[in-house]
């Protein structure tokens, strides 16, 4: 436990200090601003009178601001392993009683919870709360481990900052999944499967009807891919940090 608020203690010191920390922190409070206010002029200018409705545009939105507050988070975490790796923080504590496993589980907790804390005002903020229901939990707790993904992929695929910031543009693109989903029906869309947020944000969708065998099985099959997925990254960074 003392390792623990340490360790607190240090990330809400550095968090004052660290510019891109607190971008990454508040760009989804920023995002839910400029949508509140810009949403009803983009109704306006480009979807009056179209079959898109101003609760199809408060859907999407709404999902895209539900998604973007643990990709943020995902590669500010990303950005940490990266640092105190090249600073040896990582190894130092590895060695300790406190072990690899233990300092990867705060540092990959840590960002999950201050997501989920946040999942609610960014939406209030931005005016979306309307899809906040119960039947959407399950696929909120399913896009939160996005945030270990997006880190571990960071840590494990980049040698340094330099790359990280390589991979982090690479990982912005899952900002587009609810977009691309609810726009293109055509079965090829089913190839952004391979993107993990692809199956928290499909089954959402097909649970706009109700509870149906769909869902589910997105629901099954996106929990499996998720977990195979943080195996193998975490794999993966171990066997790098070794």
């Amino acid at each position: 436990m003392a390792r623990l608020l340490f360790l607190l203690s240090y990330d809400l010191r550095s968090i004052q200090k660290d510019l891109m920390t607190m971008i990454a922190i508040f760009a989804p409070i920023l995002m839910a601003l400029f949508f509140r206010f810009i949403t009803p002029v983009l109704n306006k200018m480009f979807f009056e009178g179209t079959s898109f409705t101003s609760t199809d545009q408060n859907l999407v939105i709404g999902l895209l601001l539900l998604l973007a507050t643990p990709v943020m988070l995902g590669i500010m975490s990303g950005f940490i392993l990266l640092d105190e790796k090249d600073e040896g923080v990582a190894m130092s504590i590895a060695v300790t009683p406190f072990q690899l496993k233990g300092y990867l589980l705060y540092r990959l907790t840590l960002p999950i919870l201050v997501s989920l804390i946040l999942a609610y005002p960014v939406l209030l903020i931005g005016g979306f709360t309307e899809i906040l229901t119960l039947r959407l939990l399950p696929f909120l707790l399913l896009i939160l481990l996005e945030i270990p993904i997006i880190a571990l992929f960071m840590a494990s695929m980049a040698e340094n900052k330099v790359e990280g910031l390589a991979a982090a543009k690479v990982v912005s693109i899952l900002l587009a999944i609810p977009i691309a989903i609810f726009f293109v029906e055509h079965p090829a869309i089913m190839l952004t499967g391979i993107l993990p947020p692809y199956w928290p944000i499909k089954g959402y969708l097909l649970l706009l009807d109700g509870w149906n065998l769909s869902a589910f099985l997105i629901l099954f099959i996106g929990i499996l891919y998720h977990l195979l997925l943080l195996y193998s990254l975490l794999k993966r960074y171990e066997r790098m940090m070794r």
